[in-house]
């Protein structure tokens, strides 16, 4: 009796799993394990350092809407950031996506490496804030050295970005009164246009607001699982 050969045999490579891929304007974040938080905590936002499992993903290259060349979208509360990615078919990323993405492979402080530079990323505001001026606001990858291992830009500095976890930890030191809980407010990760901030500037900041909450330098970007 003649033998039939699997087509893959004949093919070669063709039973091999296909590589994942992402839609169009988003950077796939490879599978493996990601080291977050630190070993030493020294600021009230870190977290205890972990090693955890992260499958592939994809990540927006750019703050809402996701253009080059185009400044991001701020003053959004959490409900419609959601909204928002739902309705392009993506969801707001995870903590630790956004941690790993801003962190590479590799673990570092800053995209572009463990010692910052304040060229790099668009941080210009010192002191309380712009004043009577616009907030000087980037236009997305403006900031060409402000990019990550996989290709995502503005991950520090420009806006920070809601992320999907719900937030129980300190409050904004402007409103000390305020109860963080898991149901009505959220996590944000990232610096911003400021220089210094409360609750870092670096892959390790984060801080969280009640859900409706909306300022000039809040913003976010869209994940999604890869094809």
């Amino acid at each position: 009796m003649r033998r039939l050969w699997p087509l893959c045999v004949l093919v070669v490579g063709a039973c091999e799993a296909a590589a994942p891929t992402c839609p169009e304007g988003m950077a796939l974040i490879p599978a493996g394990p990601a080291v977050l938080g630190l070993a030493h905590p020294v600021h009230p936002w870190h977290r205890p350092q972990a090693t955890v499992q992260l499958g592939a993903y994809c990540m927006d290259r750019y703050e809402y809407p996701n253009q080059a060349g185009v400044k991001p979208r701020a003053n959004v509360g959490w409900d419609e950031a959601a909204r928002l990615c739902a309705a392009a078919g993506r969801r707001l990323c995870t903590e630790d996506e956004w941690e790993r993405a801003c962190r590479g492979p590799n673990g570092q402080t800053y995209v572009y490496g463990d010692t910052r530079d304040a060229r790099r990323c668009n941080t210009p505001i010192e002191g309380s804030g712009p004043g009577p001026n616009p907030p000087p606001l980037a236009a997305s990858g403006a900031h060409e050295g402000c990019v990550s291992a996989e290709g995502v830009y503005d991950l520090n500095g420009n806006l920070s970005e809601w992320v999907s976890d719900p937030w129980t930890g300190q409050p904004e030191p402007f409103n000390r009164k305020a109860v963080p809980d898991a149901e009505g407010w959220r996590a944000m990760r990232g610096g911003t246009m400021w220089n210094q901030t409360f609750y870092g500037q670096d892959c390790l900041s984060r801080h969280g607001h009640a859900r409706a909450f909306q300022n000039m330098d809040d913003g976010f970007r869209c994940c999604a699982d890869p094809r």
